[in-house]
């Protein structure tokens, strides 16, 4: 296919981004950039000129722009730059369609802080990592944020945390309008997946609300031209960029369709099968017996009832020995917000969060907590103002002062430590000896193979001064994929030494995935839910790792957040013992 003006350009002007990029002569960067320009411009075809031999005829085209240009013209392709793209990670070129980010920002983030996708660039904003940076600021790296928020209405799916507030604010209007008596979200919305492409929304109409007047109104809440379909009962529709399915149902058939509609399809099969075996029939419409008679089910309860069972919490409903629990009557009590008592893994002004020790510990407190484990970063994670021994010194020192004045909330004292690349920790154990508990996390060199990751995270947990695991994949959800390990051999190793799992609900991780805490539960290994809180909002992500955790079935005993002060105390002493500190 023949390449006109504007295609040629816009490949010179890539060369030109990814030699500087790359670190090439700046006068080739901009040579490039220039002679783009121009041949945008020119009047004349750059194909004909070619032909002609008059390429040199546009300002700034020497022997090797010629060349370039001409190998373009034949193939189709650019050999030059191929060669450059090829040094870089896939997403670096989605990283410059960021608007703020230009080539001198992309290799700065690049290099300084391993950032090659834009859910990486995303995590380094909210972690505040961008402000230290040459070139960047406090208002920059908002922008670039808002700028990342604008992209992500065009991507097909988003994070839990993005879809729940999208969910959210559409129930909130819905209910506002006055044409509906009950909205709630259903759906992989409320069974607590970790991230998606559509949302369920129930609703029931008012009394006296016609069906032309809420179909309307859902409709309006679309994006522009983000109407897929507008029925009597079904209203799709496009609203931030994901699809929402509102689905319009009677107060009778309201309690089977919230159970058909957040069920997973293999268990509403099951629970199909359960119906079929006593001579019902179940549908999103109710249960029917045989003569075509309904049953009559108020709410959930009385669904799961009709089929011989107790009720299944919506976060279960993944076909996973849930049928078989439910009618033996042993399904777990799940842990609820009510439980937790603490907030493990909070950053502070002293590496890379936002506010002051004592800021965080006090918005802690007022969220209900009666204890806070403070982790800074580590002197390994200079990108993140890691602390070096002296800083973690003085840091301790703050800490004490701080719980004589915030008594009896208490603060322990810890950091997260960077698992270095040999599966050591990041302080001599001098150092270590002297801190409350130590959260070990893989920050760097993570491309790694199975075996390397295994290894390296199997040395970290035989260490007895790792207390908590941190993020046990690396994963940044639809961002970047974890490492892969021997999850079978990590378990073990964690059974072992007593070291607790942490879910880090950051809800750009959720890592590790519920499935795998849920394998750590059923060996008593301690799970620690922890937002990895940079500022107050960032205490809030607890919501997300709760969801998880009910997911994973964990109950109250099983999460380490749930213990009383005394207890966590007494955990940390008995672990510091083991080793000789106390």
């Amino acid at each position: 296919m023949a390449l006109d003006n504007a295609d040629i350009a816009a490949v010179l002007s890539r060369i030109a981004v990814f030699s500087e990029l790359a670190g090439e002569n700046p006068f080739k960067a901009r040579a490039f950039s220039s002679v783009a320009r121009a041949i945008e411009k020119h009047p004349e075809r750059v194909e004909d000129l070619a032909a002609q031999g008059r390429l040199r005829e546009i300002h700034g085209v020497g022997k090797s722009i010629e060349e370039v240009v001409a190998d373009l013209l034949v193939t189709g392709r650019s050999g030059l730059l191929e060669d450059l793209m090829g040094r870089f990670p896939a997403g670096i070129q989605d990283l410059l369609s960021v608007s703020g980010m230009g080539p001198k920002r992309v290799k700065a983030v690049h290099e300084n802080l391993g950032v090659s996708t834009i859910g990486e660039l995303e995590y380094a904003c909210r972690e505040n990592r961008l402000v230290a940076l040459d070139g960047f600021g406090e208002k920059t790296q908002a922008n670039i944020l808002k700028a990342i928020e604008f992209r992500k209405r065009s991507q097909d799916s988003r994070l839990f945390s993005d879809a729940l507030s999208i969910g959210e604010d559409l129930v909130a209007l819905a209910v506002k309008s006055g044409h509906f008596r009950h909205v709630q979200i259903a759906g992989s919305l409320r069974r607590g997946k970790s991230s998606f492409k559509d949302i369920d929304i129930l609703a029931i109409l008012a009394p006296g609300t016609g069906t032309d007047g809420a179909r309307d109104f859902l409709a309006s809440l679309s994006d522009p031209d983000g109407i897929i379909g507008a029925g009597d009962t079904k209203v799709s529709i496009h609203r931030m960029g994901l699809q929402v399915d509102f689905r319009m149902v009677s107060a009778g058939s309201h309690a089977s369709a919230l159970q058909h509609f957040t069920g997973s399809r293999e268990h509403n099969t099951l629970l199909r099968s359960r119906a079929k075996a006593r001579g019902l029939k179940m549908n999103e419409y109710g249960i029917f017996r045989d003569d075509g008679t309904d049953i009559a089910c108020p709410d959930e309860e009385a669904v799961y009832r009709a089929v011989g069972l107790g009720w299944i919490p919506p976060e279960l409903r993944e076909a996973d020995g849930e049928m078989e629990a439910a009618e033996a009557g042993t399904l777990p009590v799940l842990v609820e917000a009510g439980d937790l008592r603490g907030m493990v893994h909070v950053h502070t002004d002293w590496s890379d969060g936002t506010r002051s020790v004592e800021e965080m510990a006090r918005e802690c407190r007022k969220r209900g907590f009666s204890w806070m484990c403070l982790s800074d970063h580590s002197r390994t994670a200079s990108y993140a103002g890691g602390l070096d021994a002296e800083r973690l010194v003085e840091q301790a020192e703050e800490v004490k002062a701080l719980n004589r004045k915030l008594s009896p909330f208490r603060i322990f004292h810890g950091v997260e430590s960077d698992i270095l690349a040999d599966g050591s920790l990041d302080y001599p154990d001098g150092v270590l000896d002297g801190l409350d508990f130590v959260i070990g996390s893989i920050h760097s060199k993570l491309t790694m193979g199975k075996e390397e990751a295994t290894k390296r995270l199997l040395s970290a947990i035989a260490n007895p001064r790792l207390t908590v695991l941190g993020h046990a994949s690396g994963r940044l959800l639809l961002a970047r994929e974890g490492y892969p390990f021997d999850e079978a051999a990590v378990l073990d190793a964690l059974e072992a030494h007593g070291t607790v799992l942490e879910h880090n609900c950051n809800p750009h991780r959720l890592d590790p995935d519920w499935s795998l805490l849920r394998r750590a539960a059923r060996r008593g290994i301690p799970i620690s839910i922890d937002p990895d809180a940079h500022d107050p909002e960032g205490l809030d992500d607890m919501r997300f790792g709760l969801t998880m955790a009910r997911k994973a079935w964990c109950t109250p005993e099983r999460i380490f957040n749930c213990m009383e002060v005394e207890e966590a105390d007494a955990y940390f002493r008995k672990r510091r013992e083991a080793f000789g500190t106390s």
